[in-house]
């Protein structure tokens, strides 16, 4: 039932939005009770969470295993910012996500957000430092560069919501060549 209540959820979220889902509508559509509901999630925000976390856990998957096969930082790079921007599930999700950023939450979950995009910006952090290592750049500020390159994939992902995935590939190529000549 966790599942199918997980699955019900994400497709009404991707239709309605974070704000406008109630958990009423999630049980209502599930089959599943308020019991039920509560006893697997808690929460909407924990049940959403664990949406992004689904989400977020695939994306790592398919990073871990691509990544492997590049040959150069460079390639991780690039591939890392394709990986992100072309993911179909994320970007439907993308008005949910943006709604419930906005929002203000608990500490905990707050502390899992702040996970999320830590997990991301520490890729960056490793592509970088070890293509400093490599020589392949010299990027005196790592730390810095890994969150402006995260921060941005994530603007392209938020402000080409409704934009084909070509286009945002195409953005994402001009960004990653644009970041790239910039610190070598």
């Amino acid at each position: 039932m966790r599942e199918h209540i997980l699955e019900v959820a994400k497709k009404l979220f991707i239709k309605n939005g974070y704000n406008a889902t109630t958990t009423g509508d999630i049980v209502e559509y599930s089959g599943s009770s308020k019991g039920n509901l509560y006893y697997h999630f808690k929460t909407k925000e924990n049940l959403f969470l664990e949406i992004i976390n689904i989400e977020i856990e695939e994306w790592f998957a398919e990073w871990l295993e691509e990544g492997e096969k590049c040959q150069s930082n460079r390639e991780k790079f690039y591939l890392i910012n394709e990986i992100s921007v072309k993911r179909d599930d994320y970007y439907q999700l993308q008005t949910a996500i943006n709604e419930f950023y906005s929002r203000d939450h608990e500490s905990n979950i707050e502390e899992k957000m702040k996970e999320f995009e830590k997990r991301y910006v520490d890729i960056y952090y490793q592509i970088f430092s070890t293509g400093n290592r490599e020589k392949e750049w010299n990027i005196e500020d790592v730390e810095s560069a890994s969150q402006i390159a995260a921060a941005t994939i994530n603007g392209i992902i938020t402000f080409t919501n409704n934009i084909d995935k070509k286009k945002r590939m195409e953005l994402m190529e001009r960004f990653s060549q644009i970041f790239l000549k910039g610190v070598e």
